[in-house]
């Protein structure tokens, strides 16, 4: 993951390669991705739903800049063609369709472009304060195929159920902010 934190916007534009190696034992013709920062892009969602439950009024009377969501800008395969997606219903993750179907022990690389626009951290305390970032979620995982995908939207119990990853992020942040991350941190770039 490449990503470049803008201060003045509160978005994150996110580069992030996958390499996907389709561990089943069937053929996958789309593959599904976690996008739980997009939880918070309208009073519809699981998130939403579930503060409504709880009487909490706090992300239905947001107003939108205060929202966050997730921009998808692009969609690459292997071949650099463009591939089509979708928003699974009104959820927080993404349906990838592949030009042909990914056998068992195949692997396909994936390229995603994508804006991230944080939300207020009054909400679940994840997203943007006033003095900094609580940034938790906000990347796009794989989500789990055990005979079937298991599709888990974000409802704010901290339970991010995605396949194991081996991820390297590069985060480009401003000098006025500090990092503290429980990632292995090999090095820092500021600007």
């Amino acid at each position: 993951i490449t990503a470049i934190l803008d201060h003045e916007s509160q978005q994150i534009q996110v580069r992030q390669g996958f390499t996907y190696v389709n561990a089943s034992q069937n053929g996958l013709s789309t593959l599904y991705f976690n996008d739980w920062n997009h939880a918070y892009a309208n009073k519809n969602t699981a998130l939403a739903k579930r503060f409504a439950e709880e009487f909490n009024r706090s992300l239905h009377l947001a107003k939108d800049k205060e929202r966050g969501y997730t921009e998808i800008k692009t969609i690459v395969g292997n071949d650099y063609s463009g591939l089509d997606w979708e928003r699974v219903e009104n959820r927080d993750i993404i349906a990838v369709k592949l030009e042909q179907v990914l056998e068992p022990g195949q692997s396909i690389q994936l390229f995603f472009t994508y804006i991230v626009h944080l939300p207020s951290a009054k909400f679940t305390t994840y997203g943007y304060t006033g003095q900094g970032y609580n940034l938790k979620d906000w990347y796009l995982t794989p989500v789990v195929f055990n005979e079937e995908w298991l599709l888990y939207d974000n409802v704010n119990l901290d339970d991010l159920y995605t396949d194991v990853t081996n991820t390297s992020i590069n985060l480009k942040y401003p000098d006025k902010l500090f990092l503290a991350t429980n990632y292995d941190e090999s090095n820092t770039t500021k600007f």
